[in-house]
């Protein structure tokens, strides 16, 4: 089964001098796992990440997943 990417293009995501192309679910979970930040509702969107598996849950999870990144500035300078 060939599963599109979640981020197209790939969000660009910069913490502590590490920068990751995040353009799964997969990834955004590993990366918000090993980056855990105070804004936003973080282990409702750990939840939402693992539990992603309809199209619509899907979208739910990367709009979180976007929002999250952003509260907390997490994307990399243009």
């Amino acid at each position: 089964m060939n599963t599109p990417a979640a981020f197209t293009p790939p969000l660009r995501l910069t913490v502590d001098g590490e920068t990751a192309d995040i353009a799964t679910l997969d990834a955004a979970l590993i990366f918000a796992e090993r980056h855990p930040r105070p804004k936003g509702d973080y282990e409702g969107l750990i939840r939402r990440l693992q539990g992603a598996h309809s199209e619509a849950q899907k979208t739910e999870a990367a709009d979180a997943f976007r929002w999250w990144a952003e509260s907390n500035a997490l994307f990399a300078p243009a």
